[in-house]
């Protein structure tokens, strides 16, 4: 008792280590607890002691290094509760699976650690004949919908295999068999094997369950004979796992012995079952033979005994049980120590050889450990004290007596609260059955009228849609033909003066040059207007740009047809901006030839900057010393929907397709970086004009 209080006060002090701390994870110190951990959980079944020191050592290190590693501390808590398990301290099994109900720390795998501490408990409750109690931890971990698949990776899959194998040795071992025969559960277990693999210790935990529950159900003497085969099958699967010398355990293998001992010993196989499973059988004893070296025929190893069976099966059972009777010794649990001295005493009691019963009986008073860990095995230890004449007087008689009607009472409370339990849980259900199927009613009415109202709702948006998607329709035909009516006027416009210079004769063939430039340009121009204009045209193509090498391309590509009266003038920068670099670079060419079209002499200079009023956006800013506008002029620029007036333009920088183009390149950059990318001008008639767009500065690193 001292040491299980001294374990409460450990759990307590580390549970106050559990506060959250702004510190960060040490991986290595991390990988070291997963190592032990998963150490200790490879261990549980060869070395229980073993098992339980790695995990007190990771758990080590969570408290000394990494508190906040909440899922390292429960499985740690989790394998400490198991290794008890195979000792049969049950005390402090409950200590440990508590510490991990009880966590109400964060985890990302608490849910699932939590209910592997569930049925570590009801497991141990199985023990102590609280099949009540442990059905309702089944029936819970049930009903939380853990089972349904929402989990993956081996702790779900362990969880889920334990809750089968759990809920089998409750059903096939603790309770009254007759009345608790559930072959689904044998069915659905068959079905979800093959995906809850985790480890070959479990496989053979999940083999030996399957192979119990057809053991339990060959009380149906109709297919007697085919669950026989098949609870055969599983135990010869387990022989075969156990074959492969990394894969050998000694706890599973006389797991395994003592079932095969069971089945060959139980009264209620017929004989004919047994021949018409005869082969299997011997493929088991010739294999066991040869890889463990176990001689199920060999007289010399198991000395013959004056049997009562008449059935040769029958008297085959005691070979297994004793063999599985000697390997449980090595084993450190007394629980499964004191069931195979009782199975064993209680076979030979049946064989008549009274003698060794008493011997197989005796074995519990000289390791007293074995008592107190299991009433159900106590009890049938009691009876054997008693009808093998192991008493040495009437105080032993009376005692044993005592003793065992005490256990026989308190397993028969156990089994009616168990009853009780179930009928009220099947009444729970029953009702939920019909509140159910009300619900269900009442809900398929309310689906019912909720398609009818979202079909409505659906039909009115489509209806909203089309209607949407015509005015827009309409609205395209509308800019479309104002993009048709302005294209005309503006090509009469800027084509009209380059064929009167180029009809005159006597032009000078430096300003013919310049002419066909011009016209070539307005050409490349209807190009790009038409291209961004039309639906599905140019495509926006955004990336990363430097403007000074926007500006080193322009620089390279129009033409100062001044000659020294016109300065040209590029200012170097080192701002990046968003947009699309084959558009950027058509629009600064526009506002550079329109600026050195309408500057006789002086300078046209190209700056960039951050915007002052918004630092996300980059300005650029064409200027020049040319004739500058009038405010009428300055209010018509890129405008589509105003004609051109030829006599207002003749000498300003006019509406054509450069600046109408400039305006679709900025609208682009605006619907496909961040809002707010314009374009503007600025004019004095006589002192020149500044053309400015902003567009998406890059964000800079």
């Amino acid at each position: 008792m001292k040491r299980y209080i001294i374990e409460i006060v450990l759990l307590t002090l580390l549970a106050v280590g559990c506060t959250p701390k702004e510190e960060p994870v040490d991986a290595l110190m991390r990988s070291k607890v997963d190592a032990l951990n998963k150490a200790s959980f490879q261990n549980r079944f060869g070395d229980a002691a073993r098992s339980e020191r790695y995990a007190r050592r990771a758990l080590q290190y969570v408290g000394d290094s990494l508190p906040d590693y909440a899922d390292g501390r429960l499985r740690a808590w989790n394998n400490i509760a198991n290794s008890y398990l195979s000792r049969a301290v049950h005390d402090s099994v409950y200590v440990y699976v508590d510490s991990v109900l009880n966590f109400e720390g964060r985890a990302e795998n608490l849910e699932v650690e939590q209910t592997l501490a569930s049925l570590l408990k009801a497991r141990t409750l199985q023990r102590h004949c609280d099949i009540a109690g442990s059905y309702q931890l089944l029936y819970d971990i049930e009903q939380s919908g853990l089972l349904d698949g929402r989990g993956e990776g081996l702790l779900y899959n362990l969880a889920r295999s334990e809750f089968y194998i759990t809920t089998t040795t409750l059903n096939y071992h603790y309770r009254n068999k007759s009345q608790y025969q559930q072959a689904e559960l044998l069915t659905t277990m068959e079905k979800r094997r093959g995906e809850l693999r985790c480890d070959y210790g479990e496989d053979m935990s999940f083999n030996y369950a399957i192979a119990y529950g057809y053991y339990a159900l060959c009380e149906d003497s109709t297919n007697q004979a085919r669950y026989l085969g098949k609870a055969l099958d599983y135990c010869f699967d387990n022989f075969r796992i156990l074959g492969d010398s990394l894969r050998y355990n000694t706890y599973h293998l006389a797991n395994t012995y003592q079932m095969v001992g069971f089945m060959l010993w139980s009264p209620r196989i017929r004989q004919d079952s047994w021949q018409r499973n005869a082969r299997r059988l011997d493929e088991i004893c010739g294999f066991i033979r040869d890889a463990f070296g176990f001689d199920v025929f060999d007289s010399t190893q198991f000395p013959s005994t004056e049997t009562q069976f008449s059935s040769p099966f029958q008297n085959l059972a005691l070979p297994f049980l004793r063999e599985a009777t000697s390997l449980f010794f090595v084993n450190d649990d007394p629980y499964q120590r004191l069931g195979a001295v009782v199975s064993t005493g209680r076979y030979c009691m049946a064989a008549g050889d009274t003698l060794s019963a008493r011997r197989y009986f005796n074995e519990a008073l000289i390791d007293t450990s074995m008592l107190g860990v299991a009433p159900k095995f106590e009890a049938m230890l009691y009876e054997g004290f008693l009808t093998s004449g192991c008493a040495q007087g009437n105080d032993d008689v009376a005692r044993w007596t005592r003793k065992e009607l005490e256990l026989l009472n308190y397993i028969k409370q156990n089994e009616k609260a168990d009853f009780i339990l179930q009928q009220e849980l099947n009444r729970a259900q029953h009702s939920s059955g019909r509140f159910m199927l009300f619900s269900i009613i009442l809900l398929t009415l309310a689906v019912a009228l909720l398609v009818t109202l979202l079909l409505l709702h659906r039909r009115t948006k489509a209806l909203q849609r089309e209607t949407a998607r015509l005015q827009a329709a309409k609205q395209q035909d509308i800019e479309r033909i104002a993009n048709v009516e302005t294209c005309l006027s503006v090509l009469r416009h800027d084509i009209t003066p380059f064929i009167s210079y180029l009809q005159n004769d006597h032009l000078p063939d430096e300003l013919k040059r310049e002419v066909t430039g011009q016209l070539i340009r307005t050409f490349e121009n209807i190009k790009n207007w038409t291209n961004l204009s039309i639906p599905s045209g140019l495509q926006f193509r955004c990336s990363t740009v430097s403007l000074q090498q926007v500006f080193d391309s322009v620089a390279s590509s129009v033409n100062n047809f001044r000659g020294d009266a016109l300065q040209l003038v590029f200012e170097p920068t080192a701002i990046a901006v968003r947009g699309d670099r084959l558009l950027l670079e058509i629009l600064m060419r526009n506002l550079v030839n329109n600026a050195i079209q309408h500057t006789e002499s002086g300078s046209v200079t190209v700056t960039a900057a951050t915007c002052a009023d918004d630092a996300r956006f980059a300005c650029v800013t064409v200027s020049d010393t040319g004739c500058g506008m009038n405010d009428e002029q300055l209010e018509n620029l890129f405008r589509t929907d105003r004609r051109i007036d030829s006599s207002s333009t003749e000498k300003g920088y006019g509406t054509g397709f450069g600046l109408i183009l400039c305006r679709y390149i900025i609208k682009k950059h605006d619907d496909n970086t961040i809002r707010g990318c314009r374009i503007w001008a600025e004019s004095r008639v006589g002192e020149g004009s500044q053309f400015h767009f902003q567009v998406q500065k890059e964000v800079e690193n």
